[in-house]
């Protein structure tokens, strides 16, 4: 399966429908609540993350990157990581000294409009390029934080970076069905075909790509098929 289809195999959140009215209004509150949470602990992620870029590295991205295990101060951090005098844990030294090394080096306007929650989950592709060109395809199609996560597992995997999960007959017929869930109702599609229309040049000719992606699979997909059929 194609990078770009399986960031549509991710199911939905389920709806609220359920909820009485109290509830939902709760809910609202707890959401609101949660993402004025989740910009705090960011902000001071990466606030902290410049910090010991311009301090511990000189400002020197290029050092912060490929050159940390060289810096007596910064393998200090790393021992006392996650320990009684140093709470904050390795990954999260890591994501902080990196996404303030490539803001400082990847000057698109894409990237820069990113949260740092898919800043993070774009890190492994560990390129200036392919940063800057994932950070421009999230932005276009308005992917989320699980579909982020999806779409750079599919590049990395397509690159030979990441070990290729094991596909079996139940979970390819279950990608099917999550897919089929997802964007293949009768509702579905209204709603998708309103979003089209309203889409800019760029985020039509994206959605354009998606969509050959996806019809290219479906049809080596059936293909193989009716290969197997005639085996």
């Amino acid at each position: 399966m194609s990078t770009r289809t399986k960031a549509l195999t991710v199911a939905a959140p389920a709806a609220a429908s359920t909820l009485t009215a109290a509830q939902k209004k709760l809910l609202a509150e707890a959401l609101r609540r949660a993402e004025e949470t989740r910009d705090v602990m960011e902000d001071a992620l990466v606030g902290f993350g410049r910090w010991v870029l311009v301090t511990v590295f000189d400002d020197d991205a290029g050092a912060a990157l490929d050159e940390r295990a060289d810096n007596p101060v910064w393998r200090e951090l790393l021992a006392r990581a996650g320990g009684p005098t140093l709470r904050l844990n390795r990954k999260l030294l890591y994501v902080s000294v990196h996404i303030a090394a490539r803001d400082k080096r990847i000057t698109d306007e894409a990237w820069r409009a990113l949260e740092p929650g898919r800043k993070e989950l774009l890190l492994p592709l560990a390129d200036d390029k392919l940063l800057r060109k994932a950070a421009q395809h999230v932005t276009a199609m308005k992917l989320t934080q699980r579909d982020t996560r999806a779409y750079v597992d599919g590049l990395r995997e397509e690159q030979g970076q990441a070990p290729k999960a094991r596909l079996t007959a139940p979970r390819l017929l279950g990608q099917a069905k999550r897919m089929r869930a997802a964007v293949g109702t009768a509702a579905a599609q209204r709603r998708a075909a309103a979003v089209a229309r309203g889409m800019d040049d760029a985020q039509k000719r994206a959605l354009g790509e998606e969509l050959d992606a996806i019809a290219a699979w479906v049809a080596a997909m059936r293909r193989g098929l009716r290969g197997s059929d005639e085996g």
